[in-house]
């Protein structure tokens, strides 16, 4: 978008890109001055952590013997243990005993995911999602209202 305004010593543009503005003043000796207003900064955070995925056993033993946090939802248990680096570590246990279908796991591993994307933290973390009990009726909204409610444990302790 462009607006222009002349008045008799000078011109003035102002440009609309998306989310930021810039101004230009054109004088009438020819000289231009351009000033950008800066973009609004995102008072949300700044960068997103990046997620990775937990590697060998020595990294889930970590978690496991020196946790800082443990919540529960539902069938889920989610180990956090807290460390200084910018990123979270994430691993899974969910056996096959306890949820029959590979669709199914797969939907809870990514309903995990998405939450951990969405968290709202600065502090890194490693994290486990662990399912101790048999699920026996897979219900989508129910997973996903337990994932929700961890999400709220895990904003809530940090």
């Amino acid at each position: 978008a462009k607006e222009r305004a002349s008045f008799s010593n000078c011109t003035i543009l102002l440009f609309k890109n998306g989310s930021s503005f810039s101004l230009l003043v054109l004088h009438n000796s020819s000289q231009f001055l351009k000033i950008e207003e800066p973009k609004a900064e995102n008072h949300s955070l700044s960068k997103p952590l990046k997620l990775v995925s937990l590697k060998n056993k020595s990294d889930f033993d970590l978690v496991f013997k020196d946790k800082d946090f443990t919540h529960t939802s539902g069938a889920f248990k989610a180990y956090i243990f807290l460390h200084s680096l910018k990123k979270i570590e994430y691993g899974f246990i969910y056996p096959k005993k306890n949820i029959k279908l590979a669709v199914n796991r797969n939907y809870a591993k990514r309903s995990a995911k998405e939450m951990l994307r969405t968290l709202k933290t600065k502090e890194g973390f490693k994290i486990i999602f662990f399912v101790g009990k048999k699920i026996d009726s897979f219900n989508k909204d129910k997973i996903k209202n337990n994932f929700v409610e961890l999400k709220r444990e895990i904003e809530s302790s940090f």
